[in-house]
């Protein structure tokens, strides 16, 4: 019987843990060109109020969860990486925090609804299948009119992302970046009404509320 290989096991990212602040802010460097402007571009969209019950996926480091808490959140982060929870923690000892992997179901440490569901960075790890999948489960747990925010590695469809990785050269990474033209359809079809911000050549956000 094969057995399944996790391309992104959550030991590389343990890995990283140290250097991640660092990396993601050499804006010059594929994939983080516009990385900064893509987590305001969040909260921008987000509309984010102090009270507000808000979970991040995949918070990492907590560099989206801090622009969330700076707005007086009541903040939840989730990640399956030990080492960046802790780094997370660190820079915000009044968030909670969770281990746990997105692709596991809902944790019971969490509450069961929030108003707003947020990522940074995540979802480009999963094909649009999973994608779509992971982030219906997510919306269930929506409160009514609530909203999830997610900003990636994203391009507005194949040829632009092609561009991309002609102009980076080595420096390009075969990961599963969103393409609008694509997820866009796949989640509307999926019963989430989705639309789709440009932030840079290589980053974008995408709003989703249930229809």
């Amino acid at each position: 019987m094969a057995v399944e290989v996790d391309l992104f096991p959550a030991s590389d990212f343990d890995g990283w843990a140290s250097t991640y602040d660092q990396d993601v802010l050499d804006e010059a460097r594929f994939p983080f060109t516009g990385y900064q402007s893509a987590l305001n571009m969040v909260i921008l969209l987000a509309e984010p109020q102090a009270g507000m019950q808000v979970l991040d996926i995949g918070t990492g480091t907590g560099n989206l969860a801090a622009l969330l808490a700076a707005r007086g959140c009541h903040l939840w982060g989730t990640d399956f990486s030990p080492a960046m929870l802790a780094a997370a923690q660190d820079k915000l000892p009044q968030a909670k925090f969770v281990l746990a992997d997105v692709r596991q179901g809902w944790p019971t440490a969490l509450p069961p609804v929030f108003e707003r569901i947020v990522s940074a960075y995540t979802f480009h790890h999963f094909e649009l299948a999973e994608k779509v999948s992971l982030l219906v489960a997510l919306a269930s747990h929506l409160a009514p009119h609530g909203r999830m925010v997610m900003a990636d590695v994203a391009f507005a469809d194949a040829a632009s992302r092609e561009n991309v990785r002609q102009a980076v050269g080595d420096d390009w990474e075969d990961e599963f970046y969103w393409l609008a033209d694509e997820t866009l359809p796949a989640l509307q079809q999926a019963g989430l009404m989705a639309r789709f911000v440009p932030v840079s050549v290589c980053a974008g956000v995408f709003v989703m509320e249930k229809a």
